[in-house]
């Protein structure tokens, strides 16, 4: 089958000649953006032999202004597509997509709304260890936070739509939030859900390959099962619920089965080659896309990725 009608077939829950898949990794900090960041995808592609193919977002959403208190997000208004961190990603995208033609299915991402307000408080090398003001304000006094998401979200809103209008045939969109230990139940679905349902909710209908990630660990899994998407996925390794249950209660294809810091980073090959028939032989063939169940360590080499992808077309017969 080619790539695109094998994606096609697992998205439709039809038979396919092997399970689809796909990886993905943040390049070197010198091939983040620019000419450097399309050469690397493109290089990632080849190389790899993946049947669908993430390209990485390196331009984080940014604000010209400190938010150091509730008060201050206030002065957050949504950034217009024309934005340079929108802009960078968009010619990225262009070029890639310009480069592969109609091999392979696209995806751009896009960091949710909840990460995309985190982003806006920090520098480029902060991390979500280092402290989260967006819980601590919307704890404080969450009228002027809401409104900023509320802005956030229009934004990503239009920013998801003009990924698909560049060309990308769909989103890879990375919700964050429902973590058992980050808000309540209650507060998940009051300050966090609408948001990132607004944004997809644009895009519903539209591209062929949207998938929903959900980031971190011990997740609520159950919150996410009205969003929209083509396909799931998250991070089984982190305790989290099993492909098995994700998929009864998403009851749509599911992108997932290899351990992000299991054997396809360090290998051997017979080790990744074992994982990979495990998880087919788990899950079956139908309405799987195989990946890694979160982001690859940036040192992950492209052989081991290549074997993983092999080894789909080996599993029915392991």
């Amino acid at each position: 089958m080619h790539k695109k009608d094998r994606v096609r077939a697992a998205l439709q829950m039809q038979p396919v000649d092997r399970v689809p898949a796909g990886f993905w990794y943040h390049f070197p900090a010198e091939l983040h953006t620019g000419t450097p960041a399309v050469r690397a995808h493109l290089d990632f592609y080849r190389n790899t032999d993946v049947d669908f193919l993430k390209v990485m977002n390196e331009h984080l959403y940014r604000v010209d202004f400190d938010i150091a208190q509730p008060a201050d997000w206030r002065g957050l208004r949504a950034a217009p597509v024309s934005a340079p961190f929108y802009q960078g990603l968009l010619d990225e995208l262009r070029q890639v997509l310009d480069a592969i033609g109609d091999e392979v299915f696209v995806m751009a991402t896009v960091h949710g709304v909840f990460a995309s307000a985190f982003h806006a408080t920090h520098s480029p090398e902060a991390t979500f260890a280092q402290g989260n003001p967006v819980v601590e304000h919307l704890r404080q006094n969450a009228e002027p936070v809401l409104g900023a998401l509320d802005a956030i979200a229009d934004s990503l809103a239009d920013f998801a739509g003009a990924c698909l209008d560049a060309g990308a045939h769909g989103v890879y969109y990375a919700a964050l939030g429902a973590e058992q230990y980050r808000f309540t139940e209650e507060e998940f679905l009051t300050w966090i859900k609408p948001y990132d349902l607004r944004v997809l909710q644009a895009i519903e209908g539209r591209g062929e390959l949207n998938v929903l990630h959900i980031c971190k660990d011990q997740v609520r899994l159950d919150l996410y099962a009205d969003y929209p998407a083509h396909a799931v996925n998250w991070a089984v390794s982190e305790q989290n619920p099993s492909l098995i249950e994700g998929r009864a209660l998403f009851n749509r294809p599911i992108l997932g089965g290899v351990d992000y810091r299991g054997p396809i980073v360090e290998g051997p090959s017979a080790a990744i080659e074992a994982e990979v028939h495990a998880t087919i032989r788990e899950f079956g063939t139908q309405g799987l896309l195989l990946g890694a169940d979160c982001t690859l360590p940036t040192h992950t080499p492209y052989e081991h990725i290549r074997t993983a992808v092999a080894a789909t077309a080996t599993a029915a017969t392991a």
